[in-house]
């Protein structure tokens, strides 16, 4: 990643269900193997069943088609020699598959029918069964489906041939059946809804059917002699549909048996889902438990001893498991009382750590301690010295000694009284030394201020001692050499400012004396610039002098400060966190 981060992870708890849900996967596979046996099943129980109901249905059809010449006989047995005097009604009255029954002269036209409105009219001529009785000795023959104009209906026509006392044709006595009446719905049960049964041709033509017209050739190629299909089709609907077709013997004629394809939800598939739900809910019971068992055994004492072990990373190392001690799984047990003898060792090495810490601060506050003292010593020994020189010169050298010695002296106290022997606060350190200052080098009684004015920041020990010493003799060349009666400058203010910014820090001693080249070279006579040259190299910073703003003299050191973008001055530490 981009920014270093470790990538997200899965929680233990969505892992361990994986891993579960993986290793229970074989009896979801299992279940659903015999929910599709049972779907596959059941689609060819529906089959069976379809093509049973168009066998049956078939054997109907053919036996109302082979009927239909044996009707005739009879009637025309029992027609008297003109047949147009019975009332033809009368003869298919309680056959309801009939839908008309007429007789057509030589020349095709109608002498007499059934049906109303028929009489006169010429259409059998141009039909292919009236064409074969008349030119040839058939003596009964079948029509195909032909649409009746009057009775507007599909039906098939049964013929017999007429002669006349010479033997030449004289007509026909023809009867009609309804196809519908021949592919009728059955009711049977395990069929669907919307099922339809009707007749078919060899060209493909569907008679009596809502979803048919005409099927594709390839489908009718397909078909095979004495023997019931199965197919899949699109219905002119634009609905699929599962067909049966199955051929009429002795006929040109076959049934189509059509159903709607049953959709995945179907009934049927719902039914056969029983089978593959067991499994299902055997998966889904086996994740639920696993689920509260690893919440319950594991991952409830994990979240615990999480928050113990937060306690001990917060220092409150006391803290004992003892929840887990008296509820939680043996191995869980081991973990906590691992926990606890770790917490153990870890609080006695604190505790001799923070003793050895603590005797070695008190033993480094000691030798701050003795130090000043010492310095205290050297100083009372250099100014007993003093008072027996007579040379001004000498005295003056030992009184400049004498303040460098107490700057010393006062370093080493202010790291003795201070908790923090390896760092200071600056802004306590460099006003408390300004006070020592003011009191050390008398300036208030020369009516010379002595302020500070500083950030807050942390500093090293290591570098507050060289910044120490350049504060205490800048402010001493200050004392001694801006502010002289004979100039006319009686008293003043000197001051002492840190401030810090993101990639720098700066120390400045600057007063409102009489300035001038001849103050920077009185200061310059001794050994002070060069002292304080070496501090701001000590430091890493710059020696910078100059004029303040109050027409005094300046002396500064810029020094790097660690800022963990450029890097800088080791020893200068950040500004520490407010509390």
């Amino acid at each position: 990643m981009t920014d270093g981060s470790s990538p997200r992870r899965l929680p233990l708890r969505v892992l361990l269900l994986i891993i579960f849900a993986a290793a229970l996967s074989p009896v979801l596979v299992i279940g659903g193997i015999l929910w599709s046996g049972d779907i596959e099943r059941e689609t060819e129980r529906r089959r069976e069943t379809m093509t049973l109901v168009a066998q049956e249905a078939a054997s109907r059809a053919e036996y109302v088609l082979e009927s239909a010449p044996v009707i005739l006989s009879i009637i025309n047995a029992l027609m008297p020699a003109d047949a147009c005097s019975t009332p033809l009604r009368n003869l298919v009255d309680g056959l309801p598959a009939i839908a008309d029954l007429g007789v057509v002269d030589a020349t095709g036209r109608v002498l007499c029918t059934a049906q109303a409105g028929a009489e006169g009219a010429t259409s059998p001529l141009t039909r292919s069964w009236f064409q074969k009785l008349r030119d040839t000795p058939t003596e009964t023959v079948q029509s195909t489906a032909n649409y009746g104009p009057v009775s507007r209906e599909w039906i098939i026509v049964t013929a017999k041939r007429r002669n006349n006392s010479d033997g030449s044709f004289a007509g026909a006595l023809v009867l009609g059946l309804r196809v519908n009446s021949l592919a009728r719905l059955l009711e049977r049960a395990g069929l669907p809804k919307d099922t339809e049964i009707a007749l078919l041709d060899v060209t493909g033509q569907v008679f009596a059917s809502n979803h048919w017209a005409l099927l594709d050739p390839g489908v009718m190629a397909k078909i095979k002699s004495n023997t019931a299909g199965f197919f899949e089709l699109r219905s002119i609907r634009k609905q699929d549909r599962e067909v049966v077709i199955a051929p009429l013997a002795g006929n040109e004629f076959y049934l189509l048996l059509s159903a709607p394809r049953p959709s995945p939800i179907a009934l049927e598939n719902v039914r056969a889902f029983g089978n593959f739900a067991l499994p299902l809910l055997a998966w889904l019971l086996a994740l639920v438990t696993a689920w509260l068992a690893m919440d319950r055994l594991v991952l409830r004492w994990l979240d615990y001893l999480r928050r113990i072990a937060g306690l001990y990373a917060s220092g409150k190392l006391s803290a004992q498991p003892l929840r887990a001690r008296r509820q939680a799984p043996g191995e869980i047990n081991v973990l906590a009382d691992t926990m606890e003898q770790m917490a153990v060792s870890v609080r006695d090495r604190t505790e001799r750590l923070e003793s050895a810490l603590a005797a070695r601060d008190a033993a480094i506050k000691e030798i701050h301690h003795r130090v000043k003292n010492n310095l205290q010593i050297i100083n009372s020994l250099l100014s007993l010295q003093s008072r027996k020189v007579k040379d001004p010169v000498a005295v003056a050298v030992l009184d400049d000694a004498r303040a460098r010695i107490n700057a010393l002296s006062l370093i080493h106290r202010s790291l003795y009284e201070h908790n923090n022997i390896r760092s200071v606060e600056a802004k306590t350190f460099f006003s408390e030394f300004a006070v020592h200052l003011d009191q050390a080098l008398g300036a208030e009684d020369q009516g010379i201020k002595i302020e500070s004015a500083i950030d807050a920041d942390t500093i090293d020990a290591d570098v507050a001692v060289p910044l120490a010493l350049f504060t205490a003799e800048a402010v001493t060349n200050a004392v001694k050499h801006a502010f002289l009666a004979e100039k006319g400058v009686h008293g003043g203010r000197v001051l002492v400012s840190y401030n810090v910014t993101e990639n720098e820090a700066l120390l400045t001693v600057e007063d409102d004396g009489i300035g001038g080249v001849e103050v920077g070279a009185a200061a310059g006579t001794g050994i002070g610039v060069t002292l304080m040259s070496a501090f701001a190299k000590q430091v890493h910073g710059k020696l910078e002098e100059g004029k303040s703003s109050t027409g005094g003299r300046l002396v500064r050191i810029r020094m790097p400060r660690v800022n963990g973008v450029n890097g800088g001055y080791p020893h200068v530490l950040p500004t520490a966190p407010a509390k």
